[in-house]
C-alpha cells in the first residue's frame, strides 16, 4: 500500500517540492501565524539532517535484509519486508522535503561526489519507478539487484552529502 502512494507521489511531483502548507502547522490567528510557521522552519533548519540522515541509516540496513529475502526467493516475506522499507523511505523523503524547505536549500546548487543532490534525487525516484515496475512484472532477483547496486549506492550518496551540509552548517553556527 505505502509502494503505491510513494509511487502515486512520484508520478504526481517528480521534483517533490515542499510547500508550506505541507508543514503541520495549527491555524493561528490575530497575525501570529507568520511566527508560528518561522518557528517550525526554525525547528526544522536545526534539527532536519539529522533527521534526515537517522531515516536513511536505519532504512539502509533493512534493505539489505529485503534483498536477502527475495534472493532466498521467500517472496512472501521479503515483499512484506520492502514494504516496510518503502514506508522507511518515505519517511526519509518527507524529512529532506522539509529540511530542503526550511534551510532553503537549492538541490541543485548542492554538489555530491557525482553531480549534484537534484540528480541524487532524480536517480533515487528513477530508481524506486524501476524497482514498482520489478516488483509489479514479479522480476525479484531484479529487484535484489537494485537495492544492492543501485539503491544503496544512492543512499550512501545521500549519507556523505547530508553529512557535509551538516558539518558546513556546525562550522557556520561556530564562526
Amino acid at each position: 500500500m505505502k509502494a503505491i502512494l510513494i509511487e502515486q507521489e512520484i508520478s504526481q511531483n517528480p521534483t517533490l517540492n515542499p510547500r508550506m502548507e505541507d508543514f503541520n502547522v495549527a491555524p493561528v490567528t490575530n497575525g501570529e501565524e507568520s511566527s508560528m510557521r518561522n518557528a517550525d522552519l526554525a525547528i526544522w533548519a536545526a534539527t532536519g539532517l539529522d533527521i534526515a540522515l537517522g531515516c536513511v541509516e536505519r532504512v539502509k540496513s533493512s534493505l539489505l535484509r529485503s534483498a536477502e529475502l527475495f534472493r532466498e526467493e521467500d517472496t512472501a516475506r521479503a515483499n512484506r519486508f520492502f514494504v516496510q522499507c518503502i514506508e522507511g523511505l518515505q519517511r526519509f523523503m518527507e524529512a529532506i522535503n522539509l529540511t530542503r524547505a526550511a534551510m532553503s536549500l537549492d538541490f541543485s546548487k548542492v554538489n555530491t561526489e557525482t553531480g549534484t543532490l537534484a540528480d541524487t534525487e532524480k536517480s533515487l525516484l528513477f530508481i524506486l519507478k524501476g524497482m514498482f515496475k520489478n516488483q509489479e512484472n514479479k522480476e525479484y532477483e531484479e529487484i535484489a539487484d537494485k537495492i544492492e547496486y543501485e539503491l544503496l549506492t544512492n543512499l550512501c550518496s545521500w549519507t556523505n552529502s547530508l553529512r557535509s551540509l551538516r558539518n558546513t552548517q556546525l562550522g557556520e553556527t561556530k564562526i
